[in-house]
Parts: C-alpha cells; structure tokens; sequence
C-alpha cells in the first residue's frame, strides 16, 4: 500500500488503482476494494454493520454524495483497521498450518498424546479446520490416546507443589510430603516423573521405619507397599516388609500350631532379633510347646524345646522343667529299648489296620537292599553353623555337599530344586547339577517344599506369600521365566507322575473336613481321599499309592492309601516319630526320616517284600526344629 488511492499487488508487484477490484496483471482480488450498493437500504446496511457501535449513523442516507463524504473522513480508519486485520489473519493462517504439520509429525511418530494437544491447540484459532477435525477424531479413537499435556499454569503448580515437598521432607513431615507429592503427580503426571517417584519411595520409606518404631505395623505396612509400588523388589524396603508381614502373620495364627509359629518366629528372629517382643514370643513359644508336648509324656521332645527356649535366655524355673524333662526322656528310652528290640532300630509292620497303636518286630529276615540311586537332603552343619545339601550315593554309601544355605531338595534328572536361605536371594532356585548353572526361579522365602510330576520343568511349590498368611499351592517353571500360579489352598503339595493331579492336604472350600485331597492338575472337583487333619507330605508312587505322614496313632508315623482299594493302612509304625516319606524312582522302595534311639536318622524300606525291616542309611544331624518342614529327594 503506498497511499489511499493506490495499491500494490502482493502477487505479483503491480501498483493498480484502489477503487480497482482486482490487479489488472494477475488478477489477485484488491482486499482493500469495497462495493458501494446502489440502493439506500443495501447503503445503510453496509454502513450500520461497518461501524455498529456509532448510533448516529443509523438515519437512512438518501444520496451516494453523503455516503462518499463519509468515507473520504473515515477511510484512513477503516484501511487501517483492515490491515491489521489482514496481518493477523496472516500471522494466525501461519500458526494454524504449522500447527497441524507438526501434530501429523507426532502422529506419524505414533506421539498421539502430543498429536492431540497440537490439533486441540489448533482448533482454538480455526474451529472449522476439516483436516485437524478428521485428524483428531481417528487420534481419539485409538486405545492409546490420553489427554493432552496440562496447561503452563499447571505445571507451575506442580513446580511449586514439588518444591513444598521437598521442604516436608527436611523438616521429617513424611506424611505430608507424601500427600503433597500426590498432588503433584494428579496435577501434572508429566511432571519430573523420576524425581516425584525417588521421593514417594523414600518418604513412603521413611514413614515406615517410623511407623514401624511408634508400633504401628499395619501403617508400617502400607507405607513400605506404597515404596514398592515405587521401587519394586527393592531389597531394603523388601526386607522390613517381610519382617513387619511376618510379625502381623502370628495375629492370625492358630495358637497351638507350635511348628508353623516357630518356623515364622525364627525367622523373624534371624533377621532382627530386637524387633518388637520377637525375641520374648519366641522364647514363650519354645517352652509353651515343651509344657504342650510334657502333658503328652512327650518327654524328650519337650526337653529339646525347653533347651532351645533357654538358649534366648536364662530362666530358672524352665531350667527345672527342662532337667526334668531329660531325666523322664532317658527313663522313657530305657523303657522303649526293654520292650522293642535293639536290631533294626526302626521296626516297620507292612500291613494292618488304620488304627493300629504297636509295632509289630519283625526279625530272622535277610538283609534287605538300601537300592540304587542317590538320596538328597538338608543336613545342618553345626561347625560351620549353616545348611547344607547333601548327596547320599546308595550303592557307595559317599556323601558330598551340593550347596551351601539350601534346605528341601527335590532331584529331576540333572535339575535340583531347592529353598535357598541365602539372605540376598531368598526363594526357590533350580541348580543345575551337570553344570552349577544356578537360577533363582522365585523371590519369596515364604515358598517352600518344591516337588516335581513327569514334567522336566514344572513343579508344585506351597507358600504362605499372600496378604492374608494362608496356605497356597502354587505350579511354576524351573527356568524361571514364568509367575508363580496360585492352584489350590492348601499345603505340602505333590504331583503324580504322570502329572495329571496335585495331591495336598487340605480341607473341603468351607474350611472342614481335613485330610489328603486330590485334584486333577487342569482344575475341577477336588477328591478327599484320607479324613485325618494331621495327614500330610503325600508320595505318590508310579501305581497312585501315596505314602503320607500322620499322627493319628500319637506319633508321627508313616500310612499308605491304596490306589487299588482306596483303603489306608499303617507302613511305618513305631513308638518314634517317622515321616518326610519318599518313594525310589522304580516305586519299590520308600526312603524316610525316624528318630528312633534318640537320634534321627535316614532309612530305606523295600515296601515288595512281605516282611521287611527298616535299613538305616546315615545320620540326619542333630538340629531340626521345624523338621516337617523338610524333604528327601529319591533321584537315579
């Protein structure tokens, strides 16, 4: 534009009249050019909408002179007004065509979130924009658009936010940094993602070590998952998570389960011995179970658990009961060795009845094969004052030590499953023999008994990892590559060869009517196949017999159920304790654990033969208080 009558084409340069409605060169409409209408209400029209707001001007104008007058004074006005208008009309055709470049940039680069924010942003300077809409529309539509990103006065609340909780944290105000972190994170989730989660882990974490010293372990709790949420499977916050989810376990556990609540209570007891009243609860423990088993002529048990109650701490009174206890055990044994004979040290009835309460001596009998293969078990090594693995060849009689810190061997070919007490890496863990290749398959020390079916890599496993402490059958896979799947309630679990059905013991799904079940392993109707709650440990044979420890005679001993006849029957019946019973890989032979003469030992039984007596393998140790919860492994 060079002055009011004249104007020069942005096309291609021409300088043409104003009053022109086009360039004369090219053709390019003159923005500048208003048509007068001929006729007065067209006139009037034009001019009340032109400068609405100026109510003088709305009487009618009957002559084109006045109309020209007007325009010669308002003129300048109005071309003014027009090219700012043009300018940002430019300016805003810029925006919006850069706008939604780049908002089909980051669509293409699948940025549908940033995507929509671009085209939304558009849309508020050209609502009609038919390609931004279509655009928007397919974006939406997708599973993975979300809403766009927050505003700038968000994200300066958010900064803000954040700079309060940080503040919190210096001053101790855990719970309020934590709630304040929170909203930042609802405010603006975008916002400093790393540092917002470093910070909810570590006031989470804070929060429960203080929760966990004023008493509070449920608060404790929920802070420590809120700081796994952040960080899971850190082994710091792991650690007091496990301790205070043990601790909260023994609210809900059956007061006369002595072995389950000494099995939680020195674990407990070896992660933090000052925690809370561990140490008093498991001393109470020890000698409630002494008095427990005492009232029931139990005499040299009890005398074990008095002493492992004194080893906490002194007390006069308990070292009374537990003297007594010695003296009525080595009477007891003198009685036992009077009337059963010395030779085998297990005496073993093949048949009888279910209620059977003696034993019947069997002697004159050939010596009977230990039999092939290798025996696996746990021995604790009192010099070292560890576990350890060890590998009993049946045909040699050697032993050698496998592992370190294992316990609950379970043998398939050339794979060892076992429960690692390794502190750093707690669980289950696939070993393999031929190559010391060591996988840690799970990551909760609650998993244990690991048993395998006919599969080369599945196997059963119980645990008590869940919420509420109860017992859980579990399938995985030695690779470890796969979850734990939650099968069954119940506990010490099997597999049939075959793999086809998990045998556990249980109850019926109303909690009652305990017992041996069996289920088939794809799921189904459960089968209660023994009625005794104290069933437990089941063997499964290649036929289906599964050989089970039971107490339904007073003391552990070792029961039969029949495939065939679906009848029980008494294997290994003794005046000692038996059990942990587990068969040889041909199914002819059963190996187990007994504490006949006062000191347990491993032996073998050729359950073939007609009469058969007991063979003792080699020594268990001495150290075993919570010995149910053990196994041998049978393997080729």
């Amino acid at each position: 534009m060079t002055d009011q009558t004249t104007f020069i084409c942005e096309n291609c340069g021409t300088e043409f009249s104003a009053a022109l409605a086009a360039c004369p060169t090219c053709g390019e409409a003159n923005p500048n050019f208003i048509e007068i209408p001929d006729d007065d209400d067209a006139l009037d029209a034009l001019l009340t909408e032109t400068l609405a707001h100026r109510p003088w001007w709305r009487s009618r104008l009957g002559c084109t002179t006045m109309f020209l007058v007007f325009l010669l004074i308002i003129g300048g006005v109005v071309l003014g007004v027009y090219d700012g208008l043009k300018e940002r009309t430019t300016v805003r055709a810029q925006q919006v065509t850069q706008l939604y470049q780049q908002a089909e940039a980051y669509a293409n680069n699948q940025q549908t979130e940033l995507a929509i924010a671009e085209l939304n942003q558009l849309l508020t300077l050209d609502p009609g924009h038919p390609q931004a809409r279509e655009l928007l529309a397919r974006l939406q539509a997708e599973p993975t658009a979300t809403a766009p990103p927050v505003s700038t006065e968000r994200q300066n609340v958010a900064a803000d936010l954040f700079e309060q909780a940080k503040a919190l944290t210096l001053q101790g105000d855990w719970q309020q940094a934590i709630e304040t972190l929170q909203q930042v994170r609802d405010i603006n989730p975008t916002f400093m993602p790393g540092e917002v989660s470093a910070a909810l882990y570590n006031a989470n974490f804070e929060l429960g070590l203080r929760l966990e010293t004023e008493g509070d372990l449920q608060g404790a709790l929920h802070a420590f998952d809120e700081a796994l949420v952040e960080r899971p499977n850190d082994p710091t916050v792991t650690a007091e998570w496990e301790k205070v989810s043990l601790y909260l376990s023994l609210d809900t556990a059956d007061p006369t389960d002595f072995e389950n609540t000494l099995v939680v209570l020195n674990r407990l007891y070896a992660i933090d011995p000052n925690f809370a009243d561990v140490a008093d609860r498991l001393f109470d423990t020890y000698r409630n179970y002494g008095d427990a088993l005492a009232a029931q002529n139990e005499w040299c048990l009890a005398q074990a658990r008095y002493e492992s109650a004194l080893e906490l701490r002194t007390d006069a009174n308990l070292e009374t009961l537990a003297k007594d206890a010695a003296f009525r055990c080595k009477n007891s044994e003198r009685a036992k060795q009077a009337t059963v004979a010395p030779t085998p040290s297990v005496a073993a009835t093949a048949a009888g009845t279910a209620a059977a309460t003696a034993t019947t001596v069997i002697s004159g009998t050939a010596p009977v094969s230990a039999g092939n293969g290798t025996l696996y078990f746990s021995r604790f090594n009192t010099a070292d004052n560890l576990w350890e693995i060890i590998a009993h060849n049946l045909s040699t009689g050697s032993e050698k030590v496998i592992l370190p810190n294992g316990t609950q061997p379970a043998v398939n070919g050339n794979i060892l499953l076992y429960h690692s007490l390794d502190p750093a890496s707690e669980g289950l863990h696939s070993f393999n023999l031929s190559t010391g290749a060591d996988v840690r398959v799970t990551k909760f020390t609650e998993d244990v008994l690991p048993r395998w079916g006919g599969d080369p890599l599945e196997f059963v496993f119980a645990s008590r990892r869940s919420g509420d402490r109860r017992w859980r059958v579990y399938t995985t896979f030695a690779d470890g590559k796969s979850n734990a799947q939650e099968r069954i309630k119940g506990r010490t679990p099997a597999l049939s060869p075959a793999h086809d059905a998990i045998i556990y013991q249980g109850t019926d799904p109303q909690g009652n009517q305990p017992g041996l079940y069996q289920i088939p392993f794809g799921g189904g109707t459960a089968v209660r196949l023994t009625t005794d709650g104290s069933d437990r440990s089941p063997a499964v044979s290649g036929t289906g017999n599964i050989a089970f420890m039971t107490t339904r005679n007073g003391t552990w001993d070792i029961f039969l159920w029949d495939a065939a006849s679906e009848t029980v029957t008494p294997l290994v019946a003794t005046p000692a304790n038996e059990g942990l019973p587990v068969w040889s890989p041909d199914g002819t032979q059963l190996a187990f654990v007994s504490d006949a003469g006062g000191s347990w030992n491993v032996y073998t039984l050729d359950t073939t033969a007609d009469s058969a007596s007991p063979q003792k393998i080699t020594g268990w140790g001495t150290q075993h208080p919570d010995w149910l919860m053990q196994q041998i492994s049978w393997a080729r």
